[in-house]
């Protein structure tokens, strides 16, 4: 018997179609970033541009046709990685600038000196904004000592319809009523608004804003009306003195060089968190509530960060403080005004008191260390 040679391969594209769904599965990631690295990356934020994303669709299609135009894989591979090549050196070769055409209230970076004890921070912003969204601007130096250093307070305020969109910053409350906010942000040119997506491309810098409360808490409180809540930390006082150092020696940095914002890992909750980390020696990992900080205090309940005997449904009862940042209007009273105590112990009693929380719970110096906000 005669032996029959066996068939050639199947040359039609509909014969190959298994292979070509997982080679597009493969491909698919690297294909998906390129293409956003050629219409976003170090763009101008929240601002699309028709001609990058133009270029990025016909790189698109011509990376396609790399991919499933060729029968042998080793050259498949080769010629994807000589096509995208050039993409991934144009991102690893985007650099951070603190010389822009910035908004006012991005034009400073703040910095500060430390000599002992003593910290004195330079151009902490101070703002006064009008409902209008336009602002006067002002910047104040001041010197802090660390062993004056009383509470922490985990500032949550929320925006967006979607559950878990927020912003988070940390205030450190000094003796005689002393509070400075450090929040982490990005850094914005004038006519750029954010973007989720332009965040995670480098389309801005990193920014540590360095805020008296009447502008970081009143802006929100005041012009945005976001929901917004101050919560004291279970932070006993070495640790809280150990997170505002590792703060502002990260302020101090991107005084000196600046960096990426990235909407997951250098955003305003990760950044929290990898503070956290270092000073208390831990790794809270992957978690939801630092990519959603929203759900921010739910994390604090579960560090053993709230103030002692409350959970979170009572926290967001008592330490919202919107109304009472209203009623104030931004006076120089302004955060003794939101920290009075909202309600007792009675569901739905709005009455303001004259006690300030702080009076009200155990100061932080005089509780455990527990580790910082």
């Amino acid at each position: 018997m005669t032996d029959h040679p066996d068939p050639p391969p199947p040359t039609h594209w509909w014969a190959r179609w298994p292979e070509l769904l997982v080679r597009l599965g493969l491909v698919a990631p690297l294909a998906i970033w390129a293409l956003l690295v050629i219409a976003l990356a170090g763009g101008f934020g929240g601002h699309p541009s028709p001609a990058r994303w133009t270029a990025a669709l016909i790189w698109l299609l011509a990376f396609l046709g790399l991919a499933l135009g060729f029968r042998n894989r080793m050259r498949t591979v080769v010629a994807l990685g000589l096509w995208s090549a050039p993409v991934v050196i144009f991102f690893l070769f985007l650099s951070p600038s603190n010389d822009r055409a910035w908004e006012a209230s991005s034009s400073r970076t703040a910095h500060a000196t430390v000599e002992g004890t003593k910290v004195t921070l330079h151009d902490i912003r101070d703002f006064r904004y009008a409902s209008d969204g336009s602002w006067t601007p002002s910047w104040y130096d001041a010197t802090y000592d660390l062993t004056e250093l009383e509470e922490t307070w985990f500032v949550l305020t929320e925006f967006g319809e979607l559950d878990g969109l927020a912003h988070v910053m940390v205030s450190f409350q000094f003796a005689g009523g002393r509070y400075v906010v450090i929040s982490v942000e990005i850094r914005r040119q004038e006519g750029e608004v954010y973007s989720p997506l332009g965040g995670a491309f480098r389309q801005y810098e990193l920014m540590y804003v360095v805020a008296d409360e009447r502008d970081a808490i009143g802006l929100r409180t005041l012009v945005h009306g976001d929901p917004t809540w101050v919560i004291p930390m279970n932070a006993g006082p070495e640790a809280s003195r150990a997170f505002f150092m590792d703060m502002v020696g990260r302020v101090n940095e991107l005084h000196q060089q600046p960096a990426w914002y990235n909407t997951l890992f250098a955003s305003c909750a990760s950044s929290l968190a990898d503070h956290y980390e270092r000073v208390n020696e831990v790794r809270l990992g992957w978690d939801r509530r630092i990519f959603l900080p929203g759900f921010g205090d739910e994390l604090l309940e579960e560090l053993d960060l709230l103030p002692p005997g409350m959970d979170r449904a009572e926290v967001r009862r008592l330490f919202r403080v919107n109304d009472r940042a209203v009623a104030d209007g931004g006076s120089e009273m302004f955060s003794r005004a939101i920290r009075s105590t909202a309600t007792d112990a009675t569901p739905g009693d709005t009455t303001p008191s004259d006690t300030p929380w702080s009076d009200a719970i155990e100061p932080a110096s005089e509780r455990a260390d527990q580790g910082a906000g």
